[in-house]
């Protein structure tokens, strides 16, 4: 049996705050380059985020490694290099996918499962924390009327090859979105809000799981979801797609015009555009 893990940082136990451990590279856009740091900024905690995040891979590779499965893929699903976790602590049976920012790479039909670890849910879910929806700039993403975060794309590029979303971990919220969309998945928890209102840059109460526990239920859950996964229907969404995109802000709107073919401007921050083949206006 063949596995493929997506991993990314803000659904990882502690992982807290988007500035303080989850950006870097300020020449690309995250914040304002510091003088002192013509190079770029990396968040201060952000060494501390990834090893946690490749803490919680490795639980997972072992999980389905014990129930029987023989290969494992991992790909970083938080930005470019140097991505959500740490290469030199990554499980040693496990092969690693990278690729610049974008959707997944290297997915085909040979894969029996897509896993996802250290997911967040999409912008605006309650309770959900640090939720987005691709980046900072949405506020919502939709095609054919329903509103898709990461997961549910995520979910959809396996879903054309026939393969199954099985597993995911990370906030309570993420689980949720992910049992709406496959609910016979398997999840697993590792923190929630303490408070209804979604965040991303500014703090918000929490509460996680110890690291150590998180992992051992990953572990467990991984091993459950290898077990379930082939009675697991693939997530499909057959054409035409109308795609929808709210931005932020009306430049984010002005920007996709220009970028992409085919839009209609439906008021100041939203384009859209139906088509046989489904494009990510971001």
């Amino acid at each position: 049996m063949k596995i493929y893990i997506a991993v990314d940082l803000e659904g990882v136990a502690g992982v807290v705050s988007h500035g303080q451990q989850c950006q870097w590279n300020a020449a690309r856009g995250w914040t304002a380059k510091a003088p002192e740091s013509p190079t770029g900024w990396y968040a201060h905690y952000l060494e501390q985020a990834r090893r946690l995040a490749t803490e919680e891979l490795n639980a997972a590779v072992q999980g389905v490694l014990d129930a029987g499965a023989t290969e494992v893929w991992a790909w970083s699903a938080h930005g470019s290099f140097p991505g959500a976790f740490d290469i030199e602590l990554v499980h040693p049976e496990c092969r690693v996918v990278y690729a610049e920012e974008g959707g997944p790479v290297g997915q085909d039909r040979t894969f029996d499962a897509l896993f996802m670890v250290g997911q967040h849910a999409m912008a605006g879910a309650p309770w959900g924390r640090l939720a987005h929806s691709f980046h900072a700039g949405i506020v919502e993403f939709s095609v054919n009327g329903r509103p898709w975060g990461e997961t549910t794309a995520t979910a959809f590029e396996f879903g054309r090859f026939g393969v199954p979303f099985a597993f995911l971990s990370g906030d309570q919220a993420a689980c949720d979105e992910a049992k709406a969309l496959v609910p016979d998945i398997v999840t697993v928890a590792v923190m929630r809000g303490l408070t209804p209102e979604p965040n991303l840059f500014e703090p918000a109460a929490t509460v996680c799981l110890s690291p150590r526990k998180a992992r051992e239920r990953i572990r467990e859950g991984a091993a459950q979801a290898v077990e379930r996964c082939r009675t697991i229907t693939p997530f499909v969404v057959s054409p035409p797609y109308t795609i929808r995109t709210e931005f932020e802000s009306s430049a984010f709107a002005d920007h996709a015009m220009l970028a992409y073919q085919g839009l209609t401007r439906v008021d100041e921050t939203t384009v859209e555009k139906t088509s046989d083949g489904l494009e990510m206006i971001l």
